[in-house]
Formats: C-alpha cells, sequence, structure tokens
C-alpha cells in the first residue's frame, strides 16, 4: 500500500480550508513541515506536508514536487499552525501559510528561489604592489587612482565608500587590471530605508536599575525551561534594556530571539536599538517590506544566519530552530489582532509558542490590557514591575482642562487657554511639545457641551453612534433614536456630534505660536513609504517643535527635548460605543503623556476635556494604572465581558440589504434557540460601519464563559467572519 500526505493547500478555498490526502511518489523522502507542489483540480498549487500516513480508501493524486529538500516548517511551527486554526475557527490551510512569506506561499515553485537580497556587489582591496605604489608616489598614476589607491588603504571596499573618499569604483577597476588591487563580490542584504535609523548604545554598560536587576534574574532563570511574564513598567522605566540583556543571555545559551512591536512608526527605533546591540544576527520581518524584502529576511532566519527577529505579529513566525525568548513589546495595542483569516491575537498566540516550545515570553507595557493585568494578579503569569523612570526623571504632571468652562468663558478653538500659553512658553524656551489628537476616522458621539451629557442606548448603557443619515445606532442591540435637539440632562441647546480632525488643529497652532516649525504625524503624513522615518529623524534632531499627531505619536518616540504635551480632545474614543473605550481612553493618554519630561528640561501634560470626572482620564493624569485597573475591572465583571466571559463577533454583508437582514435574523434566532448557559447573543445589529464598499453589513454577537460551544452546535456558513476574542464590537 503507498504512503499517503495530508497537505494544507494554499488554493483559495472559502470557510474552514480542510488538508487533502495525496499519495506519496516511491523513492520520495516526505516530513511534516515540507514544501511541495500538488494538483489541484487543473492547477499546481502550492501546500505544506501537515502528516503523514492517514488512513484513506480510494485512489489518490500523487504530490507532483518537493519545493526544498528541507522542512520549511519547524515541529513547534505546526502544532502552532494547528492551535490557531482550532482556537479562533479558521482553516488549517490559512494558519499554515501564514507561517511562510507571501511571495512563496502563492506560488507552486519546483525549488525554494534565492533571497533576491543576495545580488553581487562589487568590492575592491589593495594589493602588496598597490601599497608600494601609494608609498613610493608612483608618477603614473593619476589623482583619482592615488585617492583610491588611499582609500583602500584606509578600509574602504565598496564604490559607495570610495566616492565617498575621494576615488571611484571606475579607478579601482583600473587598478585591478594593473595588479594594483584585487576586485571580488560580496552578497547584499537589502534594508529599507525606514530601518536604517542609528542608534547611539550608550547605555550597553550602564547599572541596571534595582527593578531591571530583579526583572532580569527572573526571567533568565526560566530561560530554557518556559515561563510567563507581564513586565509592567512606567514611561521611560527602561523596558527595552530589559529585552536587550535578557536576549543577549537568551543568544548565549544558543536560543533564538523573537521581539514583536505594534506600529511601523515605532519599529525603526527599537530595529535601531537591537541592531546597535546585534548586529547581522537581527532579521526584520513586517507588513512595511515589500514580498521579496521579507522572503529575503525569512530565509536568512531559515538559514540560521539571524537568530533575532524583530517585527509586527507575523514576526511571532520565524521559522527559528529554537524560539526560546519570545518578547511582545507594547502588549495592549489593538494592531496586535489579525484583521482577516486567520484572526488570531499576537498576544495569546505568543503564550502559546511559548507553552509548546517551552520558550519565556515577556508581556511589556506601561498600560497592560485589563485582561493581561489579572491573569498577572490571579497567577496565570509572572508580575514584574518597574515603577520608577530611569536616570531619577519623575513623571510630569497633568492639568485636566475642564472644555465646558472654556466654552462658557467664550473660547470655541482647538486649544484652551492654559494650552496656548504652555505652548507659547515651550516655544520661546526653544523645546519641542506634541499635541496629541485622540480621535477615530469615523462615527462619532452626540454630546451636550455645557454638562457633558452623552446620549446613550437604555438596555446597553453605551454611547449611541451618530450616522451620516443624523440617525442615532445602538451597535450592540441594534436599537434606533433620533438624536436629542436639547440635552435631558440639563436643558442645554449645545448638543452636537463631536468630532475634530488635525487640519484643524494645525490650523490654530500656526495661529498661537506663528513661525514655529510644525510637522504633523498622521496616517495620511506618512503614507508614502520611508516618509515616518524621514518624520521622526526631524523630531529626533529638534528641527521640529511643535508635533500634531494622532496616536502614532503615543507611543514607542523617545525625544528628551519634549517638554510639553497636550491631548487636545481625550473624549473621543472614551465615548465610543465598544466595552474597551475606556480602557483604549487610558492607554493612549498615558502612553502620550510619557513622551514629556524625558530631558533635563523636565515636562508637563495638559488634558482637555468635557468629562473630567470620568475614572479614565483622573486616573491617567494621576498615571495611576493600578486604581484605573480596579474601577474597570469591576465594570468589566458587572457585564460579563474579558476577562470574566469570552467575545465572539460574528459579521456578514451583502449587496442587498434586505438580504443581509434576513440572514443575520435566521443566524441569531438559531443561535439563540441553541444557547444554554455557555453564552448570551446580542444582536443582529447594522455594524459600526453599516456599509462598506457598497455593500451592508450586520453583526452578532456573543458573550459568555465558552461561546465557542456554541459555535460547534452552530457552524456559521461561509457567508460569515468569525472573530474569536475581538479587541473591538466596532
Amino acid at each position: 500500500m503507498s504512503r499517503t500526505a495530508q497537505v494544507a493547500v494554499f488554493a483559495g478555498i472559502r470557510g474552514p480550508a480542510r488538508t487533502f490526502s495525496y499519495s506519496i511518489p516511491d523513492g520520495l523522502e516526505l516530513a511534516p513541515g515540507h514544501l511541495v507542489r500538488v494538483g489541484f483540480g487543473p492547477r499546481a498549487v502550492a501546500g505544506v506536508v501537515v502528516a503523514l500516513d492517514a488512513p484513506f480508501e480510494g485512489t489518490l493524486r500523487p504530490i507532483d514536487a518537493l519545493v526544498h529538500p528541507l522542512p520549511l516548517l519547524r515541529p513547534h511551527q505546526l502544532a502552532l499552525a494547528a492551535w490557531i486554526a482550532e482556537q479562533y475557527r479558521t482553516g488549517l490551510a490559512d494558519a499554515v501559510r501564514a507561517m511562510l512569506p507571501p511571495a512563496l506561499a502563492g506560488r507552486a515553485r519546483v525549488a525554494l528561489p534565492a533571497a533576491k537580497g543576495e545580488r553581487r556587489e562589487a568590492v575592491f582591496a589593495s594589493t602588496p604592489e598597490g601599497a608600494a605604489a601609494l608609498a613610493g608616489g608612483d608618477g603614473r598614476l593619476g589623482a583619482r587612482q592615488l585617492a583610491t589607491l588611499r582609500a583602500l588603504s584606509l578600509g574602504a571596499r565598496t564604490g559607495a565608500e570610495l566616492a565617498d573618499a575621494g576615488g571611484s569604483a571606475i579607478a579601482a577597476r583600473a587598478l585591478a587590471r594593473r595588479g594594483l588591487a584585487t576586485e571580488g563580490a560580496r552578497a547584499v542584504r537589502r534594508v529599507p530605508r525606514e530601518f536604517a535609523l542609528t542608534e547611539d548604545d550608550s547605555v550597553r554598560d550602564a547599572p541596571a536599575t534595582p527593578g531591571q536587576a530583579a526583572a532580569l534574574d527572573a526571567i533568565i532563570a526560566r530561560l530554557g525551561r518556559g515561563d510567563a511574564f507581564l513586565l509592567h513598567g512606567v514611561t521611560a522605566s527602561g523596558k527595552t534594556e530589559v529585552y536587550l540583556r535578557a536576549s543577549t543571555e537568551a543568544l548565549r545559551r544558543g536560543l533564538g530571539v523573537i521581539v514583536l512591536v505594534p506600529e511601523i512608526a515605532l519599529t525603526a527605533q527599537v530595529v535601531a536599538r537591537f541592531v546597535a546591540r546585534f548586529g547581522d544576527r537581527v532579521a526584520l520581518l513586517h507588513s512595511a517590506l515589500s514580498a521579496g524584502e521579507r522572503f529575503d529576511e525569512w530565509r536568512r532566519i531559515l538559514d540560521g544566519v539571524a537568530d533575532v527577529v524583530v517585527g509586527s505579529r507575523s514576526a511571532l513566525f520565524a521559522p527559528l530552530e529554537h524560539p526560546g525568548l519570545v518578547i511582545v513589546d507594547e502588549e495592549q495595542e489593538p494592531s496586535y489582532k489579525q484583521e482577516s483569516s486567520p484572526r488570531y491575537h499576537a498576544v495569546d498566540t505568543a503564550l502559546a509558542l511559548g507553552g509548546l516550545a517551552s520558550g519565556v515570553v515577556v508581556l511589556g507595557s506601561a498600560t497592560p490590557r485589563v485582561v493581561t493585568y489579572h491573569a498577572a494578579t490571579t497567577g496565570a503569569l509572572r508580575l514584574l514591575t518597574l515603577p520608577e523612570r530611569v536616570s531619577d526623571l519623575v513623571m510630569p504632571p497633568t492639568t485636566i482642562v475642564d472644555l465646558r468652562l472654556e466654552l462658557r468663558a467664550g473660547n470655541r478653538g482647538t486649544l484652551s487657554r492654559a494650552l496656548t500659553v504652555a505652548l507659547r512658553r515651550t516655544v520661546s524656551r526653544g523645546e519641542q511639545a506634541i499635541l496629541y489628537l485622540n480621535r477615530r476616522g469615523f462615527a462619532t458621539v452626540v454630546l451636550c457641551r455645557d454638562c457633558g451629557y452623552i446620549a446613550s442606548c437604555p438596555a446597553c448603557e453605551i454611547p449611541f453612534a451618530y450616522h451620516v443619515d443624523g440617525s442615532l445606532v445602538c451597535h450592540r442591540c441594534g436599537r434606533r433614536a433620533t438624536p436629542p435637539t436639547v440635552c435631558p440632562q440639563c436643558g442645554g441647546t449645545r448638543i452636537r456630534h463631536l468630532g475634530v480632525g488635525t487640519q484643524r488643529v494645525e490650523d490654530d497652532v500656526r495661529a498661537a505660536v506663528p513661525g514655529a516649525s510644525l510637522v504633523r504625524l498622521d496616517r495620511d503624513a506618512v503614507r508614502a513609504k520611508g516618509t515616518h522615518a524621514a518624520l521622526f529623524e526631524k523630531m529626533r534632531s529638534g528641527r521640529a517643535q511643535v508635533i500634531v499627531g494622532t496616536q502614532m505619536v503615543a507611543k514607542g518616540f523617545d525625544l528628551p527635548g519634549v517638554s510639553l504635551v497636550g491631548v487636545v480632545n481625550a473624549d473621543t474614543v472614551l465615548n465610543l460605543p465598544d466595552f474597551t473605550s475606556a480602557e483604549r481612553t487610558f492607554e493612549l493618554l498615558v502612553q502620550v503623556l510619557g513622551r514629556s519630561g524625558r530631558g533635563a528640561a523636565g515636562g508637563q501634560g495638559i488634558v482637555q476635556t468635557y468629562l473630567p470626572d470620568h475614572y479614565a482620564i483622573r486616573a491617567a493624569a494621576a498615571h495611576d494604572y493600578v486604581s484605573f485597573a480596579k474601577a474597570e475591572l469591576a465594570g468589566r465583571e458587572r457585564f460579563g465581558y474579558p476577562p470574566f466571559g469570552r467575545l465572539v463577533l460574528l459579521q456578514t454583508q451583502a449587496k442587498r440589504a434586505d438580504t443581509v437582514t434576513r440572514r443575520a435574523e435566521v443566524l441569531a434566532s438559531t443561535l439563540r434557540a441553541e444557547a444554554r448557559t455557555d453564552a448570551e447573543v446580542f444582536g443582529p445589529a447594522p455594524a459600526f460601519a453599516a456599509k462598506r464598499a457598497g455593500a451592508y453589513r450586520m453583526q452578532v454577537i456573543l458573550r459568555g464563559h465558552d461561546p465557542l460551544a456554541l459555535l460547534d452546535r452552530v457552524p456559521p456558513s461561509a457567508e460569515w467572519t468569525v472573530d474569536v476574542d475581538p479587541v473591538t464590537l466596532l
């Protein structure tokens, strides 16, 4: 009987794609993890062998070819893919495909391509004859050739290095023809300019603070045996140095290191720190790289050239042989949740990887998710704390400005009187300021600008969302209402939907401090590749005095020149109809306020808000995480939200409104009929963006201690997307 292989086929199958059985041709040695080419209908497609010799009756198509003689996925990667498929209700093929670079998974090659970055670059060196000619002042040499020989003697090798020293590659080739130099070639690694920033590694040998030393001792003690930690440190407390020193010890023991960062704007500075410490041992895996660049870096990891991997969530799937240390920086960031299939959360998946590979996982944050903090305080994770900033820097004092009083005083601009005065003083002293706009790009809430009243759903106690058709919609239960024209709480008439853009803030800043150098940092400003690195360099060099930005300025940047942080409006995210709105507001405020006061000049923060008494805003201004976590967890427990229950978000769309409504009502009715004590069913309701790209969208929410059990009894059709443990219900 011929041997068989189960292959996860990359064929774009909708729904829970299953594996397919193929026969193994005689003489072909296969193992789980091998990339193969197989026939699938009339096509030849790529796939990965996930198991061997499963029982099968009948005739099977044979595997066409083996792409590479060695398995491209390690056993722990296959096990992790199976965990993702089970945990997030996705196809195993989708999970396996996520482990491979896009340039490879999408093609059925008969051989693994060489990294395109391994193209050749000419290099030159001086010969003894060349050294003698330089010393003797050979009169037959021209000025450019002499300059080239001199540059070679000083260590220049490439054409660019020779040109910088006054020589040239053309002159070097002429010297090589005369025996005065040699010409060779070397492989070139392509590194995008986003990651070419240099960073002074002045703290490499600095003594560790007591908190850093204790954290390092705990982490290092578990290397090779596995464990999971939450490193909770205030902003500028030296978390990155803990990562670097723990990585040094992991590498010394022959273990690989994975470092996850959430944003492209953060990656450049973190990569610079790791490259300064570990050089060419660092590989980069990030969505900002081209497909070819990602393949180059993945190949360096597979070949064992790089054993420190830095990147976004997909870096978690790097083919390290022994991933002994996994670091997730800024673990609270929602970008760690994948928004397309497989919809995994990188933090939870990192913890699963640590368990499968006996690796140590370190989750770092100044403002961890309350789910993570609850796990650390109940024993599921080990809690490590860095309660103080390095170099005895103090946390910036923060003033809360009540925007209702500003309105009563006749100020209708985006900058309060206190923020305007502070901004002028900061610029006049030659220091830097960050003005942060806490906003989302779509839908706003209805708010009374006199008393702070928010129009909320009476059934769900979350803010109504204001839609472009002028109606209020609850995105949990679907209830609709008409926006009030008079505030039901104070009787005021200044009730509006809330929202302001960076352009308006930029105009007001230019009016307040004319002549100040200003840059804007948001998604629109960094749309072009490499722009974020250039803007960051302008900020770091001090050429920009005022930075106006959205959440891209809130984290990761270490700018000692910033002595003022102003939050233009703290309420926009706070009032979104979502269970994480208070948490996201607190996290963003603490992160952005933490950009101030990192230099000798000290710093201050100013938070403008219509809700000055909200617990999230007061705790953020006081830099008091614990009091916020206690208040937030109490509310979560009351309504059964994570960590006291799990969520599943089901969404569907169609071109016709009646079609999507009927489909959603049928599924919701079926789920309710089958629901037991394991989950509640909410909806159907319009999705937060109720219409997108011409399609109407509806959603159903499951909440309870085991909503996956209900999904097992009522599996949704392929017309539905299933998002397990969503980070938002919007």
